[in-house]
């Protein structure tokens, strides 16, 4: 016996933007990447003890459901899939 398996999504599924704090933005001011400038950063919140202290925050689109990670010193200048925040 075969059985047939739909799936189905909500329409409003997958990764959201993030929200951003006035201290975030001025945090991520500092840097060259991209990233500061896409929708899909998420920043992280300055002067925390987690995450390491070389993170400037994590990219919600790319690897979904899991982050990646913008570090301080690998400078992203080009993305596939960057999307200007509005």
């Amino acid at each position: 016996m075969s059985s047939h398996v739909e799936f189905s999504f909500p329409k409003d599924a997958g990764p959201k933007p993030a929200v951003w704090t006035k201290e975030q933005e001025e945090f991520v001011k500092q840097f060259p990447h991209i990233c500061k400038e896409c929708k899909w950063l998420k920043p992280i919140i300055p002067n925390t003890k987690y995450p390491p202290a070389d993170l400037v925050g994590y990219c919600k689109i790319i690897h979904w459901p899991f982050y990646w990670c913008v570090s301080k010193y690998t400078i992203v200048k080009k993305c596939k899939w960057f999307e200007k925040r509005e």
